[in-house]
């Protein structure tokens, strides 16, 4: 619940903070996708992507093509959670690399839509090149210690004794 909370709150906490800032940011929308991709599964990371992703599209100022940053996360949501769940060939789970996952999965959000931006006509190709290592190493930074965060917390709680909802007197 928490997280669908983060996502609906990122695309207004990225106009009111990220984007004022100086020195760039994050994309708080991406890095939401991922964690809930993660956390949940590729099918929640999708339609996260596409909600998230439209709310973004709409939130002014609203300047590019509509739909265009929900495709994009909605792919990376669906990539991000597929590849957390993925078993290696000797059998062992990639489930200890989270944070690797997180990495690859928040850079492919930030590239996928600068090459959207640019593929539509968005955004001159200029501009994104000028913004693009700023934005990919904050994105990244910030992706990667929540990952590994998050997906702990979930094989702790996985790990742990059920709780008892009735007892018997």
């Amino acid at each position: 619940m928490g997280l669908v909370l983060v996502l609906l709150a990122a695309p207004l906490l990225q106009v009111l903070l990220v984007n004022r800032s100086p020195w760039g940011g994050p994309d708080l929308v991406a890095l939401a996708v991922v964690w809930l991709a993660q956390s949940r599964g590729p099918v929640w990371g999708c339609v996260a992507g596409l909600a998230g992703g439209l709310i973004a599209d709409v939130t002014p100022p609203a300047d590019g093509t509509v739909g265009r940053t929900a495709l994009v996360l909605a792919v990376t949501g669906l990539l991000a959670g597929g590849l957390q769940g993925r078993q290696l060939p000797e059998g062992r789970w990639r489930e200890g690399r989270p944070w690797l996952v997180g990495a690859v999965a928040a850079a492919l959000a930030v590239l996928l839509q600068a090459g959207a931006a640019v593929a539509l006509g968005d955004e001159p190709w200029q501009a994104v090149v000028a913004a693009l290592p700023w934005t990919l190493g904050w994105t990244v930074a910030h992706g990667t210690p929540v990952s590994a965060v998050l997906l702990r917390r979930r094989r702790s709680a996985a790990v742990a004794e059920p709780r008892v909802a009735m007892r018997r007197v």
